[in-house]
């Protein structure tokens, strides 16, 4: 058996063809097949494969930024095989794996990547922070590095902008004469130049989400998509009804910020470089100026790390309707105002001389105090790991504002953990330098050693410092993602991009409630999904057969089961030793989580 993937032969090497796998025979009844690469069942490294009779391609190509394997499963995928890509935004889980198709020469020499105007642009400031990181890992682990700036440079090339429009495939990509492949692109709200993907052949349909949004006050609605025989949805909060109000969320942070500010402490708010960023961004320019006793004045927001380069992306686009909402090209037109996203007075530090400066001034009794923004959201890059280590050496007192998703095994994840366990402080390893010479001296900042043997910096965060802010998230909830599979109307969904409870709820919530559903299905690692009229899917579905399931599909449930607990099991070791728990700590931790998961396995079994 495949121990890791246990629906896969334990022989699927490299040349490993899931739809010869899987009998899946592609002709004018079944027009395509689906199939996932990464992003199945968890969030990172999205990547799906769309096979016709005559034509491959690719929706999106990412990279994982938490544990587990970074990049999309490519076994199968000759040389020279992809005639195109589909790029639904710029996120690097969904872009980031690019370069590594260009290193494997994968894509043929003229296929294009087809995207918005402003996601290509987006996705370069990304792509080109990732390679750079992807290097220093690489050097810093004795690693392989998968991609080089030559690729990058080359899938910059190909590039080729569509905005939201309809098109067909023969006019971009040199395919199969037979080819009749039309496609559309649809605004999906979640990001700058964000889109869902539909693709078209011998009358039948698919659509791609993407990551669908409809909450963001500076983006235009969530375009209504076409209806399709099949829908590939993400579930990233597939779990959650409905989120907070995004303007009650807005008002914590805003509060926060006050809060803070009034005692006279330093404001850090790690956050994703596009999108989050300039979230934060919009909301200080709104509402600084409303701060009580003078406090406008005092208060010097900072801008740092590719969140500068992301804010001059979005100013670019700042006049276009097709990219923001009219709210904010209304403040251009009428108040001249093409800064939208930045406060009065922001500061842009330059390098390390500029940021000393920030916190040497904070200091002071006379100094402005920071309200910083800066990447990475989780604390695994860029300057915000620095900041907080300095903050936590300089300061008697700062706050910390999380205010975005945290992944296992992150040390954003680490201090969340703690904070809401009511533990004083949060000890964790970053990977990181001092913006000085060296650390503050201060028992609470040091050096050491991982377990790997790299030189890490060591600290003790107080929990006191940290609030979690939710409510800002730029994914749909379970209702938006209703109703956008109830716009779609297919007769089969696939759910992908999402963890396992979200899926498990998001799947019996439209199973009830998108009537045209006959079968929903959790996507799977190399699965494919054959696109017909008449749909027999093999991977764990919700439907009436699943009251009373034969013995043989109570096995394979029960496999998937067993994987996704596995999976679980060794994120939560990831996590605890980013705590620096001891090893009878994490034993526990794993037995519970197996006590827990047979428990529900049990119970499930026991409600059939």
């Amino acid at each position: 058996m495949n121990t890791e993937h246990p629906w896969l032969p334990e022989n699927a090497g490299r040349e490993f063809d899931p739809l010869r796998y899987n009998d899946v025979e592609l002709d004018e009844e079944t027009p395509f097949a689906v199939t996932p690469r990464g992003g199945a069942r968890g969030v990172g490294r999205s990547c799906y494969q769309i096979d016709t009779p005559h034509g491959r391609y690719l929706v999106d190509c990412g990279l994982n930024q938490g544990g587990g394997e970074k990049f999309p499963d490519l076994r199968g995928l000759q040389p020279n095989s992809v005639d195109a890509v589909f790029l639904t935004h710029a996120h690097i889980d969904h872009c980031g794996g690019l370069p590594v198709l260009e290193n494997q020469s994968i894509l043929k020499d003229e296929a294009p990547i087809l995207t918005t105007r402003a996601t290509a642009d987006l996705a370069q400031l990304l792509l080109t922070d990732s390679l750079k990181i992807h290097k220093r890992e690489a050097q810093a682990r004795g690693g392989e590095q998968r991609f080089t700036e030559d690729d990058v440079d080359t899938v910059f090339e190909r590039f080729e902008l569509i905005d939201y429009d309809t098109g067909r495939i023969e006019s971009f990509a040199p395919v199969h004469d037979a080819e009749t492949l039309r496609f559309r692109f649809g605004g999906a709200a979640h990001l700058l130049g964000s889109a869902w993907v539909s693709v078209e052949r011998h009358g039948y349909r698919t659509v791609f989400s993407g990551d669908i949004g409809g909450r963001a006050t500076h983006l235009p609605d969530v375009e209504p998509p076409p209806s399709a025989d099949h829908l590939v949805t993400e579930s990233t909060y597939g779990g959650l009804h409905s989120h907070r109000s995004f303007s009650d969320a807005r008002t914590e942070v805003y509060r926060a910020i006050t809060r803070a500010l009034k005692d006279g402490d330093p404001v850090l708010i790690p956050t994703f470089a596009v999108g989050r960023a300039q979230t934060l961004l919009l909301l200080l320019k709104e509402r600084l100026h409303t701060l009580p006793n003078g406090l406008d004045e005092q208060v010097q927001v900072v801008v740092d790390g590719m969140a500068q380069g992301a804010t001059d992306l979005y100013h670019n686009h700042i006049r276009d309707t097709t990219y923001v909402s009219e709210s904010i090209t209304n403040r251009v037109e009428n108040a001249g105002d093409t800064t939208a996203f930045l406060p009065d007075g922001t500061v842009m530090p330059d390098g390390d001389s500029d940021r000393r400066d920030i916190l040497d001034a904070c200091a002071s009794d006379d100094g402005r105090i920071p309200v910083i923004i800066s990447p990475s959201g989780m604390l695994t890059g860029g300057n915000s790991p620095r900041y907080l280590a300095e903050l936590i050496g300089r300061c008697e007192s700062a706050r910390i504002l999380l205010t975005g998703y945290q992944a296992l095994g992150t040390p954003g994840r680490a201090i969340q953990n703690a904070n809401e366990a009511g533990a004083e402080e949060a000890p964790v390893e970053l990977q990181t330098n001092p913006i000085g010479t060296d650390w503050p001296d201060d028992e609470a900042v040091t050096w050491a050693r991982s377990d790997a043997g790299e030189r890490v910096t060591r600290v003790r965060v107080p929990t006191e410092w940290v609030q979690p802010v939710d409510g800002l998230s730029a994914h749909g909830s379970q209702a938006e993602l209703t109703g956008f599979a109830r716009d779609v109307s297919p007769e089969t969904i696939t759910l992908v991009h999402g963890p396992e409870h979200a899926q498990a709820e998001l799947a019996t919530h439209l199973a009830k409630n998108v009537e045209s559903a006959e079968q929903i299905t959790r996507g799977r690692l190399l699965t494919p999904v054959a696109i017909t009229h008449d749909p027999d899917v093999e991977t764990s579905t919700v439907t009436d057969e699943m009251l009373s399931p034969n013995e043989s599909e109570t096995h394979k449930e029960q496999l998937d089961n067993l994987y996704d607990a596995l999976s679980m099991i060794g994120e939560q070791v990831s996590d605890a030793r980013n705590n620096a728990l001891s090893e009878d700590q994490i034993r526990a931790i794993v037995r519970d989580e197996i006590e827990a998961k047979v428990a529900d396995m049990e119970e499930s079994t026991d409600g059939r």
